[in-house]
């Protein structure tokens, strides 16, 4: 019995650890897409509404046509500034579960691109390990995410399935697809692959992203274990 407890414990110690660094990792990335993103768009802004002040008196027609471009461009910044909010609101879990927070991501995203995205979880979903439960819907909304900005797709199904202990989550769209090896290795969609590889490592877990052009994009989570055992 010490031994097994023991054996636990070290586990435990090290799941935490590993949550521990993803967390800072995650702290990394998003001041880094914010920085990348809002911050320097709105640096650009700045600049255009000062190109507008100057055109104003001469050509308000051409002043005009800027202003709407400019709105057009923060319409999109602010799309992937309530993105990052909802990222950084865990009470989401607390309030819903992780089910619940997973529904309200799809239903946030469909509808931002107008198109349905099919829900399908199973209910052990929400008896996986609280530790774990963060680590799985970020990886659900940097998928959702990179659909959102790169797929095209009219169609997403989110599925989580039990295969004996294990929990799989699976994520497909229909969309554009990839080729894996041409992804460039500081571009967008690589590092939210990489982001997401890191967030399944951190929780034990299992992470595989196939992908073919014109032949849409599948992202498999497989949670060894599953749920949280009950007493």
């Amino acid at each position: 019995m010490t031994g097994n407890a023991g054996t636990s414990s070290t586990t435990s110690a090290d799941l935490q650890q590993r949550i521990l660094e993803a967390q800072e990792a995650e702290r990394s990335r998003l001041a880094r897409e914010i920085h990348d993103g809002p911050a320097q768009a709105l640096a650009n802004a700045i600049l255009q509404i000062e190109v507008v002040e100057r055109l104003m008196a001469r050509d308000p027609a051409l002043a005009g046509a800027e202003l709407r471009l400019l709105r057009d461009v923060l319409r999109r910044e602010l799309a992937d500034v309530r993105t990052y909010v909802s990222q950084l609101r865990p009470p989401i879990l607390a309030d819903l579960g992780l089910s619940g927070a997973i529904r309200d991501t799809a239903e946030q995203v469909a509808g931002i691109l107008s198109i349905p995205i099919t829900v399908d979880l199973d209910p052990a979903v929400d008896e996986l390990p609280t530790a774990v439960d963060m680590a799985v819907l970020r990886i659900i909304q940097e998928t959702l995410q990179n659909v959102r900005k790169h797929a095209h797709a009219s169609r997403v199904t989110i599925r989580a399935t039990l295969d004996g202990p294990d929990m799989v989550l699976d994520i497909q769209d229909d969309g554009h697809g990839f080729v894996q090896s041409d992804a460039p290795a500081g571009g967008r969609r690589a590092f939210g692959i990489q982001f997401m590889q890191e967030r399944a490592q951190s929780i034990g877990a299992r992470l595989e992203v196939r992908s073919r052009p014109e032949d849409g994009t599948r992202v498999r989570l497989v949670i060894p274990g599953g749920r949280e055992e009950t007493t």
